[in-house]
């Protein structure tokens, strides 16, 4: 889930388009919105947009009120807010997450990992949950 919203969205979108172009065989698209559509998803790779529509079915069936507001023009404002207010929790979490892991991470990356550096891999402090992992 930690990816760009407003991308993750907007490739989404230009898939369900490309997917319901192909299926009804509408030619009555101009060309340059379909170029436009191209450019925007040749660049991203298969795995990518396989993620940002997990992405967005998962805000899809968690937010529906979103979807709403998608699907409405007049609401614009209120969609472009409301992403940035998501975008922004979850930078700050993926933040959150990221920080209080560097603080560890050197004592679980050995330079030669075929190799039993330290026995055991876990500092051995007296605290009763020490052996679970990062600092329960």
């Amino acid at each position: 889930m930690f990816c760009d919203l407003k991308q993750a969205i907007q490739v989404s979108l230009l898939l369900e388009q490309e997917a319901a172009e192909a299926k009804d065989g509408d030619e009555t698209e101009e060309e340059h919105i379909k170029a436009a559509r191209r450019k925007i998803l040749d660049s991203c790779d298969t795995l990518t947009r396989a993620r940002y529509m997990r992405t967005f079915e998962y805000i899809n069936e968690h937010a529906p009120y979103l979807g709403t507001l998608i699907s409405r023009s007049k609401k614009r404002d209120e969609l472009v807010q409301l992403i940035g207010e998501m975008q922004t929790m979850i930078n700050h979490t993926h933040s959150e997450d990221a920080s209080r892991l560097k603080a560890r991470m050197g004592s679980y990356a050995a330079p030669h990992p075929d190799k039993q550096l330290v026995f055991p891999p876990i500092a051995d402090d007296s605290k009763s949950r020490a052996k679970m992992g990062f600092n329960h």
